[in-house]
């Protein structure tokens, strides 16, 4: 019984941390790391909302979360790998911006305010 108790007060932490919400990168990260760490929020929330949408039928996301450069979301014609962006989406320590021939389409807006969201830790779509 008493190997038990250790068990139990371990699982409980593992259940509260799940619960969690997802914590922002340590004040410690130096920028380039604070930016791959916004672009991967951003990316996480664009995979699962705008692929999902009707208004992104036509569009995959192409993370480059690559370590040396600067991290960036590229949305491309869906199944054209080899195309040109229609967007860019740049992220830094502060959040993230975008760029391309959507940003003068009426899903500019939309987008904008999204990676906005995604990119201070908000969740949803």
């Amino acid at each position: 019984m008493t190997r038990i108790w250790p068990m139990l007060v371990l699982g409980s932490g593992f259940a509260l941390a799940a619960c969690s919400p997802a914590a922002s990168p340590p004040a410690g990260l130096s920028a380039h790391a604070q930016s791959v760490s916004t672009l991967q929020r951003v990316n996480t929330q664009a995979n699962a909302c705008w692929l999902k949408d009707s208004d992104f039928n036509d569009y995959g996301i192409v993370p480059e979360l690559d370590t040396t450069s600067i991290p960036r979301l590229l949305v491309i014609p869906r199944g054209k790998p080899q195309s040109l962006p229609q967007a860019v989406i740049v992220a830094s320590a502060n959040g993230a911006v975008f760029y391309g021939p959507l940003s003068t389409s009426p899903l500019a807006g939309r987008i904008n305010n999204d990676i906005s969201r995604w990119a201070t830790g908000a969740t949803g779509c």
